[in-house]
């Protein structure tokens, strides 16, 4: 196959494309047009939302909408960087008017043409870290991608990138490199410095990253401009590129949960969704997802108000949220069970609900086992577990359609009708919420069946006690 080259035109780069139109691009797909509508998107932007946002997510909450600039003005999208691909789907999800934005990820995922292919679809342009470069050519390549991205800007495009340029697996903000600062300069200048680029801080915040059907928070802060970095970056870009971070990351630190103890790590984490669960039960009668996000991000402050200010109480705290999570790991039990009010007439009812829906289980655990393990199978290989959010939602976007659609094939010529085919398909769709759900009912109603039998031994009543002292400390 022929590669392709990328041709950019832009009038103050004249020198430096001439040498880098030269160069053929590694993954043979032109990313010059990436910018520009795309009426193939808007076709499955409907489905697309309906699948993530709709169906993918038990809730998707957002905060702030208010805060992003009308079309047709330049923005530059920055965010915490937790869940790989879904992260930039959500942000594309944001836009009530169907925007285009276009995303900057890691260029080490784009080295298989058919993922180049797909990535390029989805508006997805590559920019190599240094330790992911295979060579100086990659490295070069990135002059290409942030000088599209640029243009991008110019024309009054949104552009979406992460400052941290890598995911991890926790709560917490790594530092910021140089990648957003310099295409927002560069778009900058290449505006003569009166593009007035909106910088735009999101925060992404997730029940869990890993699982089908959890909550999710995007949180969107007022916009800022960088004209007072505009001299600096005239005289020393890579004092500008430090300046830019120092302002963007306060911001987005001061947005999300953010646990910076890495010695404690383990047991503040525990403590955000104790505290969070245990307040949302107590002071709520209705709540959403920011809701108890807010719970969330208050317990992690008071847990570090205490740290700097009574440090021996710090210390206590951990000690005991440590024996009590070594506890539970022990009994196999998880914190929302401790404590919680549990007869046994309860459990008796619920039981019978469970062998009361078992016919609607058997119905969708026969038309969805397939796809569901089919999911679980490839998860189940990922390496990098921070991918598992995302691949299951791409298996579920392109697979379940072609799933469903042999499904309505089959029942068509079973039945001898299509209505009844298409009504049975309609059916084992909705009934693969039916076999998520009663999964969940099931091994929680297990869990506590398991409790309750053990309630009156020492390590229940160890837990209990464990747990009210923990709480003495948010009071």
């Amino acid at each position: 196959m022929k590669k392709k080259q990328i041709v950019v035109n832009h009038s103050k780069k004249k020198n430096t494309f001439a040498v880098f139109n030269q160069i053929n691009f590694c993954f043979m797909i032109d990313f010059n047009n990436i910018g520009k509508h795309s009426y193939p998107w808007d076709v499955i932007m409907p489905f697309f939302r309906l699948a993530f946002v709709d169906l993918f997510f038990k809730e998707r909450c957002v905060i702030g909408r208010e805060n992003i600039p009308p079309p047709g003005t330049p923005i530059f999208i920055i965010a915490n960087h937790q869940n790989s691909f879904n992260d930039a789907l959500l942000l594309v999800s944001m836009f009530k008017d169907y925007r285009q934005p276009v995303s900057l990820a890691r260029g080490d995922i784009f080295k298989k043409n058919f993922l180049a292919k797909i990535f390029r679809f989805w508006r997805v342009m590559p920019a190599f870290r240094t330790r992911d470069a295979s060579s100086m050519s990659d490295i070069k390549e990135n002059l290409i991608t942030f000088q599209i991205a640029s243009k991008i800007l110019v024309e009054g495009g949104v552009i979406i990138m992460f400052p941290e340029a890598l995911h991890q697996q926790g709560r917490w903000l790594t530092t910021f490199k140089k990648g957003v600062p310099r295409v927002c300069f560069e778009a900058e200048a290449a505006a003569n410095y009166n593009l007035k680029l909106q910088i735009l801080p999101v925060n992404l915040h997730y029940s869990d990253i890993h699982k089908f059907r959890e909550k999710v928070l995007i949180e969107i802060g007022k916009p800022f401009e960088i004209s007072e970095l505009f001299e600096t970056y005239k005289n020393s870009p890579n004092d500008a590129y430090l300046k830019f971070n120092e302002k963007a990351r306060p911001i987005i630190k001061s947005m999300i949960v953010n646990i910076e103890n890495d010695e404690y790590y383990k047991p503040c984490n525990l403590l955000r969704e104790v505290v969070r669960l245990h307040n949302i039960r107590n002071n709520y009668k209705k709540y959403n997802y920011y809701d108890e996000f807010k719970e969330e991000k208050k317990a992690v402050a008071q847990m570090d108000t205490l740290r700097e200010n009574e440090p021996e109480k710090f210390e206590s705290l951990m000690k005991e949220t440590k024996e009590y999570s070594d506890l539970l790991d022990t009994l196999n039990f998880k914190d929302w069970l401790v404590n919680k009010k549990t007869t046994r007439f309860g459990l008796i009812a619920r039981s019978f609900l469970w062998v009361l829906l078992s016919p609607f289980f058997l119905f969708s655990f026969i038309n969805n086992a397939i796809p569901w393990y089919v999911a679980n199978w490839a998860t189940g290989k990922i390496k990098d577990k921070i991918f598992v959010g995302s691949v299951r939602f791409v298996i579920s976007f392109f697979g379940l359609p072609t799933y469903y659609a042999i499904v309505c094939v089959i029942a068509s010529l079973l039945t001898k009708s299509f209505l009844v085919g298409f009504s049975y398909t309609v059916l084992a769709f909705l009934s693969l919420f039916v076999y998520h759900h009663y999964r969940r009912f099931s091994i929680k109603l297990w869990h506590s069946w398991r409790y309750f039998q053990k309630k009156k031994t020492n390590e229940i009543k160890q837990l209990g006690s464990l747990k009210n002292s923990i709480l003495l400390f948010f009071k």
